[in-house]
């Protein structure tokens, strides 16, 4: 459905246009600079959706671009995501100045859209369409601007009993990382398989409350089930999270924090 809306449009948007005058030099479109995810790699998990935003620089001029139908794709792989809105106008382009046009635009991914042999490839951008001259142009963005497609890992939230113990005393913080399988989906199919990440080190860190950067505690390896876990002295009170680097395709992630209360062992005092 979607090729064939993109069809038409481009067939109704070239009876509007005038003939092509002898003159008109069908690719002098020219892609000036692209910005994919803000220049970060694509990190997608097991579940939902995610936005990736996408600007280009265009030089073009004929007085402007008619239609604009971008798509991003992977080297390799499977993925392929056309940037959200209507066929022939997915990008939204203003002069500045009037030979060069800022697009603007963004593609939505979620499950479907990935399968494994995606994963770590570079992603690049495609723009087809007319310009304003009728001369028709395909843009491919230059491989230094493109971007990785990565598998976000799964951290889940620091795990330490009741959430408060004495000031002094030892608190053991556990965990657990995982990776997404995009070939495999769970039971329900709503979401994809999160397979055991063993052996990578995973970074504890902590927040004192009434502070607002983390400090890395120490760093644990993970078991061949996935989980980590360590000992720590509890001495102040605040969050907890736990924290992975990155690996080959795997995308750095943080887990949810965790807030654990320490008290002082003078009754009716806390800390």
């Amino acid at each position: 459905m979607r090729n064939v809306a993109r069809l038409v449009a481009v067939a109704v948007v070239g009876s509007l246009l005038p003939a092509t005058p002898a003159h008109a030099e069908p690719y002098d479109t020219r892609l000036v600079k692209t910005v994919i995810n803000n220049g970060n790699p694509i990190a997608f998990g097991a579940s939902g959706s995610i936005t990736v935003p996408v600007t280009v620089q265009i030089a073009e001029d004929s007085g402007g671009l008619a239609t604009v139908e971008a798509k991003l794709r992977s080297f390799g792989g499977l993925f392929f995501a056309f940037l959200d809105g209507p066929a022939g106008h997915n990008m939204t382009c203003a002069p500045v100045p009037a030979t060069m046009f800022t697009c603007t635009g963004a593609a939505t991914i979620g499950m479907g859209y990935v399968d494994n042999t995606s994963a770590g490839l570079p992603v690049q951008l495609r723009l087809d369409g007319y310009a304003y001259d009728s001369g028709r142009y395909t843009l491919l963005s230059d491989p230094a601007d493109n971007v990785l497609l990565l598998k976000r890992a799964g951290l889940v939230a620091p795990e330490a009993g009741t959430g408060a113990v004495r000031k002094g005393g030892s608190l053991t913080i556990t965990g657990k990382l995982t990776y997404p399988d995009w070939n495999r989906l769970e039971v329900g199919g709503n979401s994809y398989y999160s397979a055991a990440y063993a052996g990578q080190p995973v970074s504890l860190e902590f927040k004192k409350a009434g502070t607002t950067s983390y400090t890395r505690v120490g760093t644990v390896t993970s078991a061949a089930d996935g989980t980590v876990r360590t000992t720590v002295t509890a001495d102040a009170s605040g969050t907890w999270r736990w924290s992975f680097a990155g690996a080959g395709v795997v995308a750095a992630s943080v887990s949810p924090d965790t807030s654990i209360l320490v008290q002082d062992v003078r009754p009716g005092t806390r800390r």
